[in-house]
């Protein structure tokens, strides 16, 4: 299968399996907040920081503003430890349980067989402990763990060129192994693989088809919009609901600005998680034809 053919039929199924968007918009949505979330915490962090000329952050203080806040507004702060409770178990499992469904139907669909997208769930539970060990595996090399890193190294020992290049490196051994490792997932939920030998037979076959698989990881990053968008709307929610918040306080009552503004930015939230969703299932669907279309060899063996 030629990469427009796979570009094209993914992007079919993705259009005409509805129930299958929800498997990239519930995680999706898990994913933004808690990265409006991460957002807020670098910005404070920097802003705090030896690296703008701040000083080291005064901790109890913070605790004691939480607790004087807590104890004035107990009603918003009960609701916000249980939302913050929610979001942390969807961001953690979420991904996992549909990431198998999406792979389970694109899987069925493109072979012609019945499935239900309600089944998908079932494809998800089925395979979701070997998917979540793969992604803790796999965040020891993704963007936001090296991000992090960077990010602390920053703020406390400032810049300088032998850091750049050591990190240049390493983000580089990163993006190889990211890029080896592109089937685990389709592995380990079609093939019933190991998490470990998913790996190595993701390696595999990417390297015995390094320049199909080069080409599609290209359109996929030229198509995958879907970082940008994130990281634009991530940066837009925390400023739309601050100066939304903000100008409601300042002019009606504290609860009544708090639900205003968490209104506004919960409708921000759902678009940006619906656009993030139906992309991941696109990029997903793209990768899991790619598989088919290599591994051509066993595909009457899978599920």
């Amino acid at each position: 299968m030629k990469h427009r053919e796979i570009i094209k039929t993914a992007w079919q199924i993705t259009r005409s399996q509805k129930g299958l968007l929800w498997y990239g918009i519930v995680p999706a949505f898990f994913s933004t907040v808690v990265g409006t979330g991460y957002i807020f915490y670098q910005v404070w962090a920097f802003k705090t920081s030896p690296f703008f000329g701040g000083l080291n952050f005064d901790y109890s203080s913070l605790v004691d503003q939480i607790v004087t806040f807590s104890g004035e507004h107990m009603t918003l702060s009960i609701v916000a430890v249980i939302l913050a409770i929610i979001s942390g178990l969807g961001f953690l499992l979420a991904p996992s349980l549909c990431e198998g469904g999406v792979i389970g139907i694109v899987s069925a669909v493109a072979r012609g067989k019945e499935i239900k997208s309600g089944d998908g769930f079932n494809i998800g539970l089925a395979n979701f402990f070997r998917m979540f060990e793969y992604r803790l595996i796999a965040s020891t090399f993704s963007f936001a763990e090296f991000f992090t890193i960077f990010s602390v190294i920053v703020r406390h020992l400032g810049l300088s060129s032998v850091f750049f290049i050591v990190f240049a490196v390493i983000f580089a051994i990163s993006l190889i192994t990211y890029f080896l490792f592109l089937y685990s997932e389709i592995f380990i939920v079609l093939e019933k693989k190991s998490v470990i030998n998913s790996m190595l037979s993701s390696a595999r076959l990417a390297f015995g088809n390094l320049q199909h698989t080069f080409l599609m990881w290209m359109l996929m990053l030229l198509i995958a919009a879907r970082v940008i968008i994130n990281i634009v709307l991530l940066f837009l929610i925390p400023m739309l609901v601050v100066f939304v918040t903000d100008f409601f306080v300042s002019q009606i009552a504290l609860t009544i600005g708090v639900i205003l503004g968490s209104a506004v930015g919960l409708l921000v939230l759902l678009l940006s998680a619906y656009l993030a969703g139906t992309l991941h299932v696109f990029i997903t669907a793209s990768w899991t034809l790619t598989f088919l279309s290599l591994d051509h060899k066993r595909v009457e063996n899978l599920i």
